[in-house]
């Protein structure tokens, strides 16, 4: 049961943050229009993605909230259900609850208007990488560290003969 509340305090943490900096960037920042944070190399830029990650199958109206949000929820039943299992250490479980917290954060975000609000842009001059927001990070760091925790955990296991 403790893994649980692991997973909900992860999952909370992830999309209340997201949220907090969505709505942060939208009353503060102007569309379009960067803001220097650490030099040209991160800096603040609202702007609004209508597709999925790399701003994939943009303007393809409801489809990518149905599907989406019929994958978040066959997630959501399959990770409780692993949880109440034991399946997971407490370390997946966070990294499990800040992935889906992120997902769930883009999916609210998208419900009212097809779109998702982007601020975070990184780079060098004008080499940039896609604007993002805290849920994208959410999601990618916590797969990276899960990947890399699963294969560190089965690297450690003996050898089977």
């Amino acid at each position: 049961m403790k893994k649980i509340v692991h997973f909900f305090l992860a999952f909370v943490i992830a999309l209340s943050l997201d949220a907090l900096t969505k709505v942060w960037a939208e009353q503060t920042l102007t569309l379009y229009q960067p803001v220097p944070v650490l030099g040209n190399w991160l800096r603040f830029t609202l702007g609004y993605n209508t597709g999925v990650t790399f701003g994939l199958f943009a303007n393809s109206g409801m489809a990518p909230l149905v599907i989406t949000g019929v994958i978040l929820i066959a997630i959501f039943v399959w990770i409780l259900r692993a949880v109440r299992r034991g399946d997971f250490s407490v370390t997946a479980v966070w990294l499990l609850g800040f992935i889906l917290g992120g997902a769930t954060a883009n999916f609210i975000d998208r419900l009212p208007d097809l779109r998702v609000t982007d601020f975070l842009d990184m780079g060098i001059g004008m080499t940039r990488w896609y604007t993002f927001n805290l849920a994208d990070a959410f999601i990618v760091f916590g797969t990276i560290f899960l990947f890399l925790f699963t294969w560190a955990k089965k690297e450690a296991l003996p050898e089977e003969e």
